[in-house]
């Protein structure tokens, strides 16, 4: 084992991970077979061969599924728009979950509607008329003072 003097420092685990990494690199090359490296090279080659095709046909089957018509019962979903962020009232959810499981997400989902219904209130204020004049002259009286 390595020094207890290397053990303080704080990349220390990184330069043990480098190390166990190097050495276990060179016992399994030393040790392996002729038959082991021309599986390996089977394996590597394979890959870099059946690849593009791969790309190809993925490639094909999402722009047949951009292409295809959208059902109205389909119409929110994702594969419809496309989009897999949830949308409420304009806002994109930013929330880097896909399994919807993540922690706080009721309480930023609760914030959210708060958001949008104050926004809709705002909305409603100034399509009624604006607000009153009283709400005018309490505000115009906290910024005078």
């Amino acid at each position: 084992m390595a020094d207890q003097s290397d053990n303080s420092s704080p990349l220390a685990p990184i330069t043990r991970i480098l190390a166990n990494f190097a050495n276990n690199l060179s016992a399994t090359l030393s040790s392996a077979s002729t038959t082991d490296y021309i599986r390996l090279t089977a394996i590597v080659g394979g890959y870099l061969l059946i690849r593009p095709y791969l790309q190809k046909l993925g490639a094909r089957y999402q722009e047949r599924d951009h292409a295809r018509t959208v059902d109205a019962s389909e119409e929110s979903s994702m594969a419809a728009t496309g989009v897999k962020a949830r949308v409420v009232a304009g806002e994109e959810d930013s929330d880097d979950d896909s399994d919807g499981e993540g922690w706080g997400r009721g309480k930023r989902l609760q914030q959210r509607e708060q958001r949008a219904r104050r926004r809709r209130e705002i909305e409603e204020n100034t399509a009624r008329g604006g607000f009153d004049d009283e709400e005018d002259k309490d505000i115009e009286e906290f910024l005078q003072n």
